[in-house]
């Protein structure tokens, strides 16, 4: 509704206003003892009708307050406001501290009465004046009168001697039979007030702005809906109220919005999992983690952050499988469980995330996939619920990034910033002027031996989970009980571990990895798909299988290479990485270039182009014809000349290769610094790279330094 300057007696008393009267007889008298402003009333009915400013001031906001409050339901919230989970009751929250003890005081009090009542025969009221009287002469004893001053009901009026009056005493009986003797504590209101929900709209964002910011843009949006109400800034609340508002939500309900669903995720209860009843291999759980300190490449010997995965039985908490690889792949969690179930048996579950070192055809793929092959369950956590897999989150806490604490190349987040850049700066200067040779830095053979000596470490150290056992003493444990590992033979172990992929057979080959491998037995496979199990690092020879698993036969590395030497899926895996590597670097120079020398990608010729076997006067015939009878061009053929054939006044072909492959080197050089040559040098330059003079002698190693120089 909107605001009148005027209201009838009738709609005041419809709006049932605070302080005044609820029927129109009362209101009319009221008015006339108050001396309200009227006016005659419009309309049929007559009557008079009373101004807005003239009522109590009660009465006004209340007005008011109803007005605004209609007004913001009926409009339509902001486009990026959420409509919060808002609860308006209270939750049954138990008695404080301070309401029990007195509770147990007037509880004392009370027995204490009631004991006089039938020891002595005394009535309540004389019971209740004798212990009074007792107290105030000091004959009662000091735990009845520490009962009786700490009964008192501090809210209330204060009698004489810090004691509580009879009354109050009377009045604690009836209490006491309804079940509330507790005294009442002051309840802050749960009424959700109405700007509550437009106001949170702006305070839960991710960008987490400051209650000032909120409520700023919240004033402003409210006076930038036009409403139909005056002095609209009495009826906003202040900042205070706001603050005092978010004091009273819950955590949860106040950070809703601010914090994303991952991070809300902290604040949640949650559900622990209890691993009392598994056994040891039947859940394992893998995980890959960035090294956070730097050591040696182990080809380039440059500093860089490997990739550990790692595998955690959970049963028994200890670390059963672990690798080291250059980065997160496939083959890093291979190794890691080949080594798993070759020390420790094979597992039953395999929980893991949905990272790409799992969800690919080399884990998961029903024809070739290694869980296929070992009958290992894998399953999937939630996407970004790292709570669920919260053992293997631990153990890189515990156990890796400890270890690389031990380092002086840590790089976490915690390190000190200026020993880190410190320790950068130091190493990067050692390579730059001796090599790898002297790098103050851990070597790849070196971190190997590391890595093997923490895992160690971490397996015999006392556990939190396991009740102060080690990981080696909960598996000790297992297996004083009776339980043993299903371990396989090497051979059979080393098979199953064969990645596979299906391929083609073509003429008795097969391709992987750009190798070609051949064998005689493949002869009547030609056009079938087969499976092929590699070793990812022995490239020499494969494995051949059909679809449904039977053996055909091992082929070797042979003819048809695509290869000078065979290269294994590491290699093959490293180069690929190396030629992004430089594809990334090439643009990146020719974009700092472009930059340095502040020239555009394409460029304006200005002057004339030369071209080999044309002439200058054939191209201004070629035109005039074309504007005159508009017929097609009928240009010249282009004439290839000789090196030998080229003579001209101020130019003539060198009589040697090498002098003749440095001569167009240098007239190249020329051309490319914006020389004008002469039409002799022009066409010898354009036809001397076609001979085969010229391919050959600028392959050689010397020409071809001259060139790049």
């Amino acid at each position: 509704m909107s605001i009148k300057s005027h209201y009838s007696a009738a709609e005041l008393v419809a709006m049932r206003l605070p302080g005044l009267p609820a029927t129109i007889q009362g209101l009319g008298l009221q008015a006339k003892h108050e001396s309200w402003a009227s006016r005659k009333r419009q309309g049929r009915g007559g009557g008079r009708e009373f101004a807005l400013a003239s009522l109590p001031q009660a009465a006004q906001d209340f007005i008011r307050t109803n007005a605004a409050r209609e007004l913001l339901a009926s409009l339509p919230a902001p486009a990026k406001s959420k409509a919060p989970a808002l609860r308006s009751a209270q939750l049954a929250l138990p008695l404080t501290t301070e309401q029990q003890t007195i509770e147990g005081a007037r509880l004392g009090v009370l027995a204490h009465i009631e004991g006089l009542m039938q020891g002595c025969g005394l009535t309540k009221e004389r019971a209740i004046h004798h212990l009074l009287a007792s107290v105030a002469t000091g004959d009662a004893s000091p735990l009845v009168s520490a009962m009786l001053r700490k009964a008192e009901d501090k809210r209330g009026r204060k009698s004489g001697g810090g004691m509580p009056s009879v009354r109050t005493i009377k009045r604690w009986f009836a209490q006491r039979a309804d079940g509330q003797l507790a005294p009442r504590v002051i309840q802050p209101d749960f009424t959700i007030p109405w700007w509550a929900r437009d106001f949170l709209g702006y305070w839960q964002q991710p960008q987490k702005p400051s209650v000032e910011l909120a409520y700023k843009l919240f004033c402003q949006d409210m006076a930038g809906r036009q409403l139909d109400i005056p002095e609209l800034s009495r009826i906003l609340p202040s900042i205070h109220a706001v603050r005092r508002f978010l004091a009273k939500l819950g955590t949860v309900s106040r950070e809703r919005g601010r914090l994303g669903g991952r991070e809300l995720k902290t604040l949640l209860p949650f559900v622990r999992r209890d691993f009392a009843e598994l056994q040891p291999n039947d859940v394992w759980s893998a995980d890959g983690h960035c090294f956070d300190a730097e050591v040696q490449h182990p080809i380039t010997g440059r500093p860089f952050r490997p990739e550990v995965t790692s595998i955690v039985d959970i049963a028994t908490r200890r670390v059963v499988g672990w690798s080291v690889d250059l980065a997160e792949s496939g083959t890093a969690v291979l190794d890691a469980l080949r080594q798993a179930c070759g020390t420790d048996g094979m597992g039953a579950i395999f929980y893991v995330d949905n990272g790409s070192g799992y969800v690919n055809v080399l884990m998961k793929d029903e024809g070739v996939g290694l869980m296929g092959r070992i009958g290992m369950t894998m399953l999937h956590s939630i996407a970004y619920n790292s709570q669920a897999r919260g053992v293997i989150e631990r153990l890189h806490q515990t156990l890796w990034v400890n270890a690389a604490k031990l380092l002086p190349s840590y790089m976490g987040a915690d390190m000190d910033g200026e020993a880190r850049q410190r320790h950068f700066k130091h190493t990067r200067a050692a390579l730059a002027k001796t090599g790898t040779r002297s790098m103050p830095m851990m070597q790849w053979d070196d971190f190997l031996q590391f890595c093997r000596q923490r895992v160690a470490d971490y397996n015999a150290r006392p556990h939190a989970s396991l009740n102060g056992l080690s990981p080696d003493q909960a598996l000790q444990g297992f297996i004083a009980k009776g339980w043993q590992a299903d371990r396989m033979q090497p051979d059979a172990l080393a098979l199953l571990f064969r990645p596979r992929m299906a391929r083609t057979v073509q003429r008795g080959e097969v391709r992987l990895f750009n190798n070609q491998y051949f064998s005689r037995d493949l002869t009547e496979l030609h056009g079938q798909t087969v499976q092929v199990a590699y070793d990812i690092h022995d490239p020499q020879q494969v494995w051949v299988y059909l679809p449904d698993g039977r053996y055909v036969c091992s082929a070797e590395w042979g003819a048809n290479r695509s290869q000078y030497f065979p290269t294994s899926q590491v290699q093959h895996a490293r180069d690929q990485r190396a030629a992004a590597q430089l594809r990334n670097l090439a643009a990146k120079r020719d974009a700092i270039e472009q930059e340095r020398d502040a020239r555009p990608v394409l460029t304006v010729i200005d002057s004339p182009v030369s071209l080999p076997g044309i002439r200058s006067s054939d191209i201004a015939g070629a035109f005039n014809r074309m504007a005159d009878a508009r017929e097609p061009l009928n240009a010249s053929p282009l004439r290839v000349v000789e090196a030998e054939a080229v003579a001209e006044q101020g130019f003539s072909v060198p009589a040697t290769p090498q002098l003749r492959i440095r001569q167009w080197h240098a007239l190249s050089g020329q051309a490319a610094a914006g020389v004008v040559l002469t039409d002799k040098e022009t066409r010898w330059l354009a036809s001397y790279p076609k001979s085969r003079e010229f391919s050959v002698m600028n392959k050689q190693p010397d020409q071809a330094g001259k060139e790049t120089a």
